[in-house]
């Protein structure tokens, strides 16, 4: 087989408040390429460039040299391949249908444990040739780009590129003949079939509609600012005039729970006996397992109770905040400095004898973090339940507000300015996708990040995504209850696959146990609500902070799906006994540092149990139905666009007249797509996939689709 390793040097073109270096952004070119032909481990002559765009090589080479060696070749190699091919395509290179991301290999090597991928960091890690980053960092700091460096550099710098690309490739290849490493071979092959669907949707870009963003921009902030000034007025009833930042994790300490450090020193002190950081694999470290007891005593060591304070006017400053300094002359300080008393505030705090804060209490070791006690997502939900448990109504008010309120700061920080940022002048937007952020080969976005815009008809954001057509539409294709039918392909539980192929509902039957109703009492909303707990024991979750009837819920999911339990123990017996999880497409996780613990499960449990899942459906299943989705669309030479994989779901938009088509082609990419599976990964998946649809002219205002 003959490679070609490649790397292209562009220039990089400000876009909004960044840099965008994509081949998608009209400011920008192709400065150089420089490559190098390999077959059979040995080079084909010596490392060829090619110069297009630099201010020192004002008549641009041919192109002849590059096309005749891709295609000569039959793959193209590259670290971050999708880049660099996606350069070539734009610049309308002809290039072979085989591609290999030697960040990608990394990735899959890495076996789920997180490590810098990129070329310099790989090239360390492997002992192969380095990067030249000094020839070029101090230039990039001082804005020079590759068009503006002298020559000579841009060509020492990229050589370098490709030959420690090369030596990568080469040892990846050497570790894939390794017997361990034999039956990851299918997983490398679908993720580098995966880059040609992403340069797609990359190139093809999502339809942006400016005004309606901007519409949606009012209202968020509209209801931003009611909402601050809401809670500005719960804070002062629960603190008094204590400065209270809702960013600041030691005042949420303060606000939720009525807890501070008593010093610096116990706040150090907190952090190490609560265990709190990294390891040395970049994972959280595990909360430490203690009695409540001495969960209690060592919280009283380091922290003790807030109180409501009265702000009075400092004496010493009489409010100013400043120490009213004058020079020998008598004249006043340009500057004056803060003063020492009240540091600048102009007034002094006293405490008072009422308690501050909502009174809700952390749950235990796993509450801990490093300024106090968690206030993220997930646990302000919990606190929730325990709030409305104690009938704690100020709470409930006040958490449920905060959550929206860091809800509509996500939305407007990263949906509403990022679209708008990121949207050409020609209404196209070109996200960014990554196969190598997540653990399991789930897909990531950015610029802006799609993968997390909420589901459902009730984001307006999704109105501003419209069709390009002149009366074309969007189509959204899902697949239904995917996560639920994998853990019954790879657990082989016989009521799950019972459930599925009976048709059963099982978020109406999960709406119908946490809200104590009958099935004809769960709503779209309700049914909604419960997708979180139908999926949470799929992943080893056990409802330890739920309420009682919902911890119930768990305990009779495990009773009823016995089989899924008896699968998560032999993922965890099985990691105890070689370090590692592997799943059917050959992706493997490794848990080197696993421990069994008291109670039978093993440290890193909901990881063991949630991978597989999650990797199987959305880094193997959703991939896998993307290439397929690709292949039909061009075998039919259709108008239509792929634009978006969104976790579980294709986004088409649809040229007028193509419907039918696109129909035909997606149902036949992610519906039928078993056999395809068993072939490639020698695996006969159990249960069939199903999918639905929705269509409309934007992505919001959608109705229901029959894909028959």
């Amino acid at each position: 087989m003959i490679a070609c390793v490649l790397d292209l040097e562009t220039t990089v073109s400000p876009l909004g408040d960044t840099l965008d270096p994509s081949a998608m952004h009209s400011d920008n070119a192709c400065v150089s390429a420089s490559w190098l032909m390999i077959e059979d481990g040995q080079t084909l002559g010596p490392m060829q460039e090619s110069v297009w765009f630099h201010n020192d090589h004002p008549i641009p080479d041919s192109r002849e040299p590059l096309q005749r060696d891709l295609s000569r070749a039959d793959i193209v190699v590259c670290h971050n391949t999708k880049f660099d091919v996606t350069w070539l395509l734009e610049m309308e290179f002809d290039l072979p249908d085989k591609l290999w991301c030697t960040m990608i290999g990394e990735y899959i090597f890495a076996r789920g444990i997180r490590q810098l991928k990129s070329l310099k960091a790989t090239a360390e890690r492997r002992n192969v040739t380095r990067k030249k980053s000094e020839l070029i960092d101090q230039m990039f700091k001082d804005g020079i780009g590759f068009e503006k460096m002298p020559l000579e550099i841009v060509s020492e710098y990229a050589a370098a590129d490709v030959i420690s690309c090369a030596e990568i490739y080469l040892a990846q290849l050497a570790d894939l003949r390794d017997e361990k490493n034999a039956g990851l071979w299918p997983i490398f092959t679908l993720m580098n079939e995966m880059t040609w669907f992403l340069i797609e949707i990359e190139r093809n870009g999502i339809c942006i509609d400016l005004d309606v963003l901007e519409e949606v921009r009012v209202e968020f902030e509209t209801e931003r600012d009611e909402i601050i000034e809401y809670l500005a007025k719960i804070v002062v009833k629960v603190m008094g005039d204590t400065v209270t930042n809702l960013s600041s994790g030691q005042d949420m300490t303060r606000l939720i729970y009525g807890y501070e450090f008593k010093s610096d020193v116990c706040k150090k002190a907190f952090c190490k006996t609560f265990n709190i950081g990294l390891g040395p694999d970049g994972r959280p470290l595990y909360p430490p397992r203690m009695s409540e007891s001495e969960y209690v005593f060592n919280v009283k060591t380091n922290m003790q109770r807030a109180y409501k304070t009265i702000a009075e006017r400092c004496s010493q400053c009489s409010g100013s905040g400043k120490q009213h300094r004058v020079t020998l002359k008598g004249d006043p300080y340009k500057k004056q400095p803060a003063c020492k008393m009240c540091e600048g505030s102009g007034a002094l705090y006293r405490d008072q004898t009422t308690k501050a804060g909502l009174g809700l209490v952390p749950e235990g070791p796993a509450d801990a973090s490093a300024n106090g006690f968690k206030a993220d997502k997930l646990t302000i939900k919990r606190l929730l339940l325990q709030a409305n448990r104690r009938n704690n109504h100020v709470a409930v008010e006040f958490l449920t507000k905060y959550s929206r309120l860091n809800a509509l700061n996500t939305y407007l920080n990263s949906f509403i300015k990022g679209i708008a940022a990121h949207t050409r002048p020609s209404g196209l937007l070109h996200a960014n996708f990554n196969q190598t952020t997540t653990a399991t080969g789930r897909l990531s976005s950015s610029r802006p990040n799609f993968q997390n815009i909420p589901k459902g008809s009730k984001f307006p954001v999704r109105r501003a995504v419209v069709s390009r057509f002149e009366g074309g539409n969007l189509c959204e294709v899902d697949y239904s209850q995917l996560e639920f039918r994998v853990a019954g392909m790879l657990s082989g539980d016989e009521q799950i696959i019972s459930d599925v192929l009976s048709g059963k509902d099982i978020h109406t039957q999960t709406a119908m146990i946490i809200n104590q109703c009958s099935a004809d009492k769960v709503t779209k909303k309700l049914r909604s609500q419960a997708k979180s707990l139908t999926f949470s024991p799929l992943y080893g979750g056990m409802g330890m902070s739920e309420p009682p009837h919902v911890k119930e819920y768990f305990k009779s999911y495990f009773r009823i799906y016995s089989g899924l339990k008896s699968w998560h123990k032999k993922l965890m017996d099985g990691v105890m006994d070689n370090g590692l999880v592997t799943i059917p497409c050959g992706r493997e996780f490794s848990f080197p540092d696993a421990k069994r613990l008291r109670n039978g499960r093993v440290t890193g449990a909901t990881q063991i149990v949630n991978f597989p899942v999650q990797s199987h459906a959305t880094g193997t299943i959703v991939p896998l139905a993307c290439i397929r989705a690709l292949k039909a669309f061009r075998e039919r030479q259709m108008r239509s666009k792929l634009i978006l994989t969104v976790h579980d779901s294709l986004v088409v938009d649809i040229f007028p007249g193509e419907l039918d088509k696109v129909k035909e082609a997606l149902v036949w990419a992610m519906r039928d797509i078993n056999p395809e599976i068993e072939e490639r990964f020698g695996y006969a998946p159990s249960l069939p996939l199903d999918i639905e649809a929705e269509i409309g002219r934007n992505w919001m205002e959608m109705s229901e689709l029959d894909l028959s």
